[in-house]
């Protein structure tokens, strides 16, 4: 698999469309096809942008070398349980990420209530 097709596989792992994963980092939906496609060089701006939006190991992106995602919870002292969670909570678009929130605020007043 080359970039290009490693790219696409991200996006589709992603569940996103062309149009929500280009604006993610400030690039058409037809910019991201075209990448995809390999009618269009990808850059390293594009790359890290990529790699920072959504926590692309850039080794992955760029050779295929495992695994896709960085450990954005490496340095912290937590178990596998909560790394999880935050894993998959640092996919979440910004909506989701605020509605899980939410969510766990209302939890966390139901616990803490008499």
């Amino acid at each position: 698999m080359n970039i290009h097709e490693r790219l696409k596989y991200l996006r589709e792992n992603l569940n996103l469309t062309t149009r929500v994963f280009g604006a993610t980092i400030n690039m058409s939906g037809g910019a991201i096809t075209n990448m995809e496609k390999g009618t269009r060089n990808i850059t390293e701006r594009t790359i890290r942008d990529i790699c920072r939006e959504y926590n692309v190991n850039s080794d992955w992106l760029i050779n295929g070398i495992e695994p896709m995602f960085t450990d954005v919870t490496s340095d912290l002292e937590i178990n596998d349980e909560v790394r999880q969670l935050a894993q998959q909570y640092s996919l979440l678009n910004d909506s989701d990420r605020e509605l899980v929130k939410k969510m766990i605020d209302s939890l966390a007043e139901k616990s803490n209530s008499p």
